[in-house]
């Protein structure tokens, strides 16, 4: 395995807990608007991505069930922690519905190329 794609998620999952867990007001890019359910979205189609090879070498047929998971589980804990941890943060089921979405797209892209259609 390319020990280069596994630094890569790592890091990335760890930008995702720093932005996920900060406190709101601490977070500012100038001029820079998002919406946060595009953020939501884009960030775990991303992060799907990036661990679909660390993944893929690991557990092989069982990879896409395992990612999957971990990535849904992943969404789910930043959510609790932005409830439990935070003072400025919310936990929001529709950032959880976001993040699934990019997380059934990029499982759904991985399956029909793995299918070759």
């Amino acid at each position: 395995m390319n020990k280069f794609n596994l630094i890569v998620a790592l890091v990335y999952s760890a930008l995702i807990i720093y932005l996920g867990l900060s406190e709101s007001d601490s977070i500012s890019i100038a001029n820079f608007y998002i919406n946060d359910k595009l953020a939501h979205f884009l960030s775990f189609l991303f992060f799907y991505f990036l661990w679909y090879k660390p993944f893929i070498n690991w557990f092989n047929d069982k990879a896409f069930t395992y990612l999957f998971t971990f990535a849904l589980t992943y969404g789910i804990l930043i959510e609790l922690g932005q409830k439990y941890l935070t003072l400025t943060r919310s936990a929001e089921f529709l950032d959880l519905v976001f993040n699934l979405i990019g997380i059934l797209l990029a499982h759904r892209y991985f399956n029909l190329k793995k299918r070759k259609i």
